[in-house]
């Protein structure tokens, strides 16, 4: 059984993710507090209150929600890392590359929240305004002519039957209108920009955390990039741009993962979005297992219990299987 570490992106944040965890874990808490060491040097204001001491308002600032995501990935990690799981494929979605490249050892928790920082007041700063929806509907090639006539852009194929949309605000309401009439599901993203399309281009503009001599090193074995779906040996100096404007195929990543051998998916994101798109991926006669960590119901903690307890079953399954 591979062991298989995923983190997601843009959209799975909400205030108060992984509050059992900085509570009650210290490797957590630890983690998290020097990210907001990292922030308050950045932009003068808690990573830790806008997570937890904030209550009742919106939680759509992406200078935040940039790194705030990333930095929460980056905790659960280092939570698996101390009780010694080990991945043996590490995998991310949009922004959630740039914890699994913390990972991956492509680059330093640091490096990862000041590049998300950087990254978000470039795309603030040009004001890049947009959204993204998920569509779920049987077969999406029947709504292409009508997105692509609506200026939308196909942004993310997450499992069969449901993609991702990124447009404009005002197109994405009018398509939102006639999925209303269609009677089909979607999800308006609590995202406001168009990331995955060519909308998010000129946030690009200003982005210069890698003209700085900053150098991305190849990441360990396992890298599993979340653009292709592939291993990738190389991490080309524009990576970090392109894994927020670049279409993302989450299927292919899946078949990949797949055809090595049954796998224990751990998603280390917020929400479990990660894992509930693997759950929808694999197929009826796989044996893979997939596990979230984080949700917005909380549990985490008798999550990560769940978690010591597959891991117990496995190695003691292995076991007995050697001694026979």
């Amino acid at each position: 059984m591979k062991i298989v570490y995923l983190f997601s992106g843009q959209g799975s944040h909400y205030r108060g993710m992984g509050r059992q965890l900085f509570e009650h874990n210290p490797v957590f808490r630890q983690s998290l507090l020097q990210s907001d060491l990292f922030v308050q040097q950045q932009l003068g204001r808690s990573l830790v209150d806008e997570l937890y001491n904030f209550t009742g308002t919106p939680f759509d600032d992406l200078l935040i929600t940039h790194p705030a995501i990333v930095a929460i990935e980056i905790a659960m990690y280092c939570v698996l890392k101390e009780i010694g799981i080990q991945p043996d494929f590490v995998s991310g979605n949009s922004l959630g590359e740039f914890a699994a490249g913390v990972v991956s050892g492509i680059w330093s928790a640091g490096m990862a929240i000041e590049a998300a920082i950087e990254q978000a007041r470039s795309i603030v700063r040009n004001d890049v305004q947009g959204g993204m929806i998920a569509v779920i509907h049987q077969h999406d090639s029947s709504l292409k002519i009508l997105y692509q006539q609506h200026g939308l852009y196909l942004a993310a194929d997450n499992f069969p039957g449901h993609f991702t949309l990124s447009g404009t605000a005002a197109d994405l309401d009018r398509f939102q209108l006639l999925l209303e009439k269609q009677d089909i599901n979607y999800l308006r993203l609590a995202v406001s920009y168009p990331f995955h399309s060519p909308l998010i281009d000129s946030g690009r503009n200003g982005f210069d955390y890698y003209t700085g001599g900053i150098s991305l090193l190849a990441p360990e074995k396992g890298f599993i990039s979340g653009i292709t779906g592939n291993p990738m040996p190389v991490i080309p100096d524009n990576y970090f741009w392109e894994v927020v404007r670049a279409y993302s195929n989450f299927p292919v990543m899946v078949r990949f993962l797949e055809s090595k051998q049954p796998c224990l998916y751990i998603d280390l994101g917020p929400s479990g979005t990660a894992a509930t798109f693997i759950k929808y991926n694999l197929s009826k006669t796989s044996s893979s297992v997939t596990l979230p960590l984080m949700t917005p119901f909380g549990r985490e903690l008798d999550q990560l219990e769940k978690l010591q307890e597959l891991i117990r079953s496995f190695e003691s399954s292995s076991n007995s299987i050697s001694s026979c």
